[in-house]
This record gives C-alpha cells, sequence and structure tokens, in this order.
C-alpha cells in the first residue's frame, strides 16, 4: 500500500480542519503537517517533504499564487493542488504555468478534495473542466 502524504497550508483554521477531515477518512492518505502562511508551508514543505501540498496562498498580506515556484524550489518532489474560494482563471494559469498540478475551489472540497489528491499525487492534473480548453490554448498557441 502505497501511502499518500499531505500538507495542508491554508491561512483559515476552519479550512485547515476542513481538509484534515476530509482526508483522514482515506486510508492511503496521510496528513504529515499544517501551515498557516506560505513561509510556513515552504519551510514545512523543504522539511516533510509531503507528495502532496495543498496552498491556499490567500489571505496573508504579500502571498500570492508566485508562492507556487519558491515552494517548489524547497520541495521539487511535492505537487501542489491550489485551494482558493475563487481565483481567477488567470491566477490559476498563472499557478499551473510555474509548477502546480491543481486546483480545486474550496466550496467543492466536500466532493472533490480526495479525488484531487489521488489524481495529483499520481502526476496527473486537476483543474476546473471550464478551463482545458485555455490550457490548450496555451501549450499550442495557432491549433486550433
Amino acid at each position: 500500500m502505497l501511502l499518500t502524504t499531505v500538507l495542508i497550508a491554508d491561512f483559515e483554521k476552519a479550512g485547515r480542519a476542513t481538509c484534515q477531515r476530509l482526508l483522514q477518512l482515506e486510508k492511503k492518505i496521510k496528513v504529515v503537517g499544517e501551515a498557516r502562511c506560505g513561509l510556513e508551508a515552504m519551510t514545512a514543505a523543504a522539511k516533510l517533504k509531503p507528495r502532496v501540498l495543498l496552498l491556499d496562498p490567500s489571505g496573508v498580506l504579500g502571498e500570492d499564487f508566485s508562492l507556487v515556484s519558491t515552494i517548489l524550489e524547497k520541495s521539487p518532489k511535492t505537487r501542489i493542488i491550489l485551494l482558493s474560494e475563487r481565483a481567477s482563471d488567470a491566477d490559476i494559469l498563472d499557478a499551473l504555468s510555474q509548477g502546480a498540478l491543481g486546483y480545486l475551489a474550496k466550496p467543492a472540497l466536500a466532493i472533490y478534495l480526495t479525488k484531487a489528491v489521488r489524481v495529483v499525487a499520481a502526476g496527473e492534473a486537476w483543474v476546473p473542466r471550464r478551463m482545458v480548453g485555455r490550457l490548450i490554448d496555451q501549450l499550442a498557441p495557432g491549433q486550433a
């Protein structure tokens, strides 16, 4: 049984608790730590080397989706799923271009979190269906 380790980085205690509660039901997923801000997320990712990092970069002054590349410098094998109440498509595309492998809107956590973690842990992407066309356009401009 291959265990997927997860680090939860959310500035809201309720957000961390929700992720923890949903993931503890999964036998093959283990939460190895929590972080309250980007600096804690970077430090914890470098130390714990989780397979998946659930990252909500909003809510802390000066932190945004650019955290992705910084965290991946410290822990290059970690796969990042962004969590947000409402990120713009441009923010999501920017984070994906920096190396994130997924995005999940917080209102959809109860439905999709465990599946998104499994998919991203396996090296696949998890993005809203509405974005697939834009991603393809970015990868192959002028091919439409």
